[in-house]
């Protein structure tokens, strides 16, 4: 670990970063290990359940045990005057933010079957919960700048998750074009 408190391994992570993820992991274990045991675990409820619990570890844990300078952010886009002021420190979380949010996205094109503006809408709802819960809940800020990167990180994820749907139709079908126009070995 170095003097700023970062684990190298893990660029510019700090201690409560990092101690979210092992809090996602652990809770996707604790949730997960039923889902074996009865016997009701598929892909798609193994990958809603770990998102899900890095999603809550990620905006809930580790607990602020120190109240925050302010308790609401309500100017759109104030992560550009923080990076400009603290350096990178708010641009990574900025980008966290709308990382984080990029699963919802492809699950709600994949297993929602919903359009870009339903998922950017369910999104919305989705960072509003999150964001007023830490408000109430977790001695956290409301930000109205993590209602913008949420809410952009599903609506990118919607939009990399149909690229993927295109590109494999489009490998699907020329591989069976090609299937169909090859000539059958031994016939004349």
């Amino acid at each position: 670990m170095c003097a700023e408190g970062h684990f190298p391994i893990f660029g510019s992570m700090t201690n409560a970063q990092l101690a979210s993820i092992q809090w996602g992991l652990f809770l996707s274990v604790v949730f997960l290990v039923p889902q074996l045991f009865f016997r009701q675990l598929t892909f798609r409820s193994a990958t809603i359940t770990t998102y899900a619990s890095m999603l809550f570890a990620a905006t809930f844990l580790p607990l602020q045990t120190v109240p925050p300078r302010q308790a609401v952010q309500p100017v759109p886009f104030q992560w550009v005057a923080d990076t400009l002021r603290d350096g990178q420190i708010a641009f990574d979380q900025m980008t966290l933010n709308v990382l984080l949010f990029v699963p919802l996205g492809a699950m709600l094109l994949f297993w929602g079957g919903r359009t870009i503006g339903q998922a950017a809408l369910i999104g919305y709802g989705v960072s509003l919960v999150i964001e007023g819960s830490q408000l109430a809940w977790a001695n956290r800020i409301f930000d109205v700048d993590d209602l913008i990167t949420n809410t952009t990180g599903t609506a990118l994820g919607w939009l990399g998750a149909l690229a993927v749907v295109k590109v494999y139709a489009r490998a699907t079908t020329a591989s069976v074009t090609a299937a169909e126009h090859r000539p059958l070995a031994g016939v004349r």
